[in-house]
């Protein structure tokens, strides 16, 4: 008689588990959705690679949302090898043997509560007449992580492509002269709508401009779209409030703080050697806080070469830089390689960084670097001085703290300009050593406005 018993209290111990599984597993993604729900503290992320056949700059957000942050990085990386892989086809099949280029910037075009939209813009330049441009626009639906695909956004039972199309030729109507010259022949395709951006008032359709490439932006309302779209992302987009997160960060209050421009120490020693310490392509959150606090042991100034998106994003960092003495430089808006611009893109990648430096930082750099060490360019306005490196190798990429010493003090003579990158995780400890062995061997370590 005892096995049914334990047999009955197996089933009540069972059962009872079950109900407290099934009880947590209910809580758990209300949890979830709460917590993925508030608004993303953006981070940005920027990748650069440079070599002799190719260079690569690519610059994408991170949020706190790891499933979001895959797909990102997933697609950053799908990018990449595509690019090697149309860059290697071209040079075999090409006598002209020059450089490549692979440059993907992004911008956030919306987030609030539900929702994070992103569009990245890409370019690529593997050595033919034209450069190949294109774009990618992500809807994230912060509930489940997902980047909702344009079937997934409208409802099943309307081919929303004619309607979208109609409403769009109607919007490109509205300026004949354009629409006749250049989108009278748009097809009504789903390729052609598939970069469409949800906002809290309607939707953006990306269209590329196919005379000049450019990006036209045709915005539909709510009231009209609302039909075409799944009725539960309508009922949330009524819910929610508008919040551009990308303009909240370039609207971070700006804090006064006492710079130390001071960069001359009046008691040097002028028949010292001395070399200029820089860095490229910062702010970083963490690196460069500590490359500071290693120049502020060994009590050496350096110079900053700094991309102005990256400023826009850490104003706090690139402030600090100024606050503790150090000279900072303009490194463009968003690294591209400037010979494939022109002249108004030119002006705007270094005006832009120019006035960003200067309302975060209070400094007006007087002093350039352009991007993979080209040299300066007359279609910009020349009012900077461009400053190059004389050491630097893309091997210390993967080499040892030590490696790296050896080969900056085997090159290292009175004015040499030392680059090494905020972006590089061997860089602090290089920073380091390097200081304790130029120190050993009688150098000064000077900003570049000191040489």
């Amino acid at each position: 008689m005892k096995q049914p018993i334990i047999y009955t209290l197996l089933f009540v111990l069972l059962t009872a588990s079950g109900c407290s599984f099934i009880a947590n597993a209910n809580e758990q993604p209300e949890k979830k959705v709460s917590d993925e729900s508030s608004f993303y503290d953006v981070k940005m992320e920027t990748k650069i690679e440079e070599y002799d056949a190719y260079h690569i700059t690519i610059h994408y957000p991170q949020t706190s949302n790891n499933q979001i942050d895959q797909t990102i990085v997933d697609y950053v990386n799908q990018q990449k090898a595509r690019f090697k892989k149309e860059s290697y086809r071209s040079k075999r099949s090409s006598e002209v043997q020059g450089s490549h280029e692979l440059h993907i910037d992004f911008e956030v075009i919306h987030q609030n509560a539900r929702f994070f939209v992103v569009r990245f813009i890409e370019t690529m330049d593997i050595g033919g007449e034209e450069l190949i441009t294109d774009q990618t626009v992500m809807n994230f639906d912060k509930k489940i992580g997902k980047n909702l695909n344009i079937g997934e956004l409208f409802k099943d039972n309307i081919y929303y492509v004619d309607r979208l199309h109609e409403w769009t030729i109607e919007k490109l109507e509205e300026n004949e002269s354009e629409y006749e010259q250049t989108f009278k022949g748009l097809e009504a395709t789903p390729e052609t709508y598939e970069n469409i951006a949800l906002l809290n008032d309607g939707i953006m359709v990306y269209l590329e401009n196919p005379e000049n490439k450019e990006t036209v932006e045709v915005f539909l309302e709510l009231d009209k779209v609302s039909s075409l779209l799944r009725s539960s992302y309508v009922k949330a987009i009524d819910q929610l409030t508008e919040k551009d997160q990308e303009a909240d960060i370039v609207k971070e209050s700006i804090s006064s703080g006492e710079m130390n421009n001071s960069f001359i120490d009046k008691n040097l020693n002028s028949n010292e050697k001395k070399v200029a310490l820089t860095f490229d392509d910062g702010p970083h959150p963490k690196v460069t806080t500590k490359i500071l606090d290693i120049l502020d042991q060994h009590e050496v100034k350096a110079s900053f070469f700094m991309i102005g998106k990256r400023v826009s994003y850490y104003p706090n960092i690139a402030r600090e830089v100024g606050i503790r003495g150090h000279e900072i430089g303009n490194h463009t808006w968003n690294h591209p390689r400037l010979n494939r611009l022109r002249a108004a893109e030119i002006d705007h990648q270094i005006s832009s960084t120019q006035r960003i430096i200067e309302q975060v930082t209070g400094q007006h750099p007087d002093l350039v670097r352009l991007p993979f060490g080209e040299p300066a360019s007359i279609a910009y306005n020349g009012d900077l001085n461009a400053v190059p490196w004389t050491i630097y190798s893309e091997k210390w990429r993967e080499q040892e703290p030590v490696t790296i010493v050896q080969d900056i003090l085997s090159q290292a003579e009175d004015g040499s300009i030392i680059l090494l990158h905020d972006l590089e995780n061997y860089t602090v400890e290089t920073v380091d050593f390097l200081l304790e062995r130029l120190n050993s061997e009688g150098y000064q370590v000077v900003p570049v406005g000191e040489l």
